[in-house]
């Protein structure tokens, strides 16, 4: 994905700036540490309110995940306040990549995902990314329109990574939503480190992923929509456009 991120910045510069919708959604990679300070607050107020951590004195909840190559975040403002943030983790055990070879399912579920990775590609390597931290700020908590948000920015920058394979650790009470995602059960419950819940590990295939964009047209291929997704690979602030 490091290499989509430098490919997509001359495509990026072609584009103005977007203009805020009446919506007042924006999104932006957190490639800065005022973006990454943003996801990093939303994850604590959100897992605070749920009783799910202890609070923590500077308001930030972060991990070691949040420090290796493989991963990436997205943070939703609306009307520039952070409400809502999403991480992806890319698992490739590519010899020549360094620092891509673990995820936190990997460690919470390591039979179970070396299995799904042996199995999905016949012949090479798979790539798995894993989507965690899907949280949204307490005041937003009863926005659902976010969640699809989230998804959206989750649906393309996975086919932008070439994953073969969606994972994730999914909290007990949130398992039917995503099976109306087309993720299926592979194990669990066993507990999320870090936090205080137990989770379901499940997967959704790129099959998976095709129906998702039929079903619920979140993620589009025009001009315009790759254009600018370019750009937030590229570090731009971009807008939102009303989801379903």
């Amino acid at each position: 994905m490091s290499a989509l991120l430098a490919s997509s910045r001359n495509i990026a510069r072609t584009n103005a700036r977007p203009q805020i919708l009446e919506s007042g959604l924006t999104a932006r990679l957190a490639l800065d540490e005022r973006t990454k300070s943003d996801a990093y607050a939303i994850r604590h107020d959100s897992y605070l309110s749920g009783g799910f951590i202890d609070p923590h004195p500077d308001g930030q909840f972060s991990d070691a995940d949040d420090l290796r190559p493989n991963n990436h975040c997205v943070v939703i403002y609306q009307f520039g306040q952070p409400v809502a943030s999403v991480r992806l983790c890319l698992l490739d055990l590519a010899p020549d990549l360094i620092g891509w070879d673990e995820i936190p399912a990997l460690r919470i579920f390591p039979e179970e995902v070396a299995a799904l990775a042996a199995n999905t590609v016949p012949g090479r390597t798979a790539r798995l990314i894993e989507i965690n931290r899907l949280v949204r700020h307490p005041d937003y908590a009863n926005n659902y329109q976010l969640v699809f948000v989230l998804f959206r920015f989750v649906s393309y920058l996975l086919m932008s990574a070439n994953a073969d394979l969606m994972l994730s650790c999914v909290r007990r009470n949130h398992t039917p939503f995503y099976k109306r995602m087309h993720f299926d059960y592979v194990a669990g419950p066993r507990r999320y480190a870090g936090v205080k819940f137990e989770t379901n590990l499940m997967a959704c295939t790129m099959g998976g992923v095709e129906l998702i964009r039929q079903e619920m047209p979140i993620v589009g291929a025009d001009p315009h929509t790759i254009s600018t997704y370019a750009a937030l690979l590229a570090g731009e602030t971009v807008a939102v456009f009303p989801t379903i």
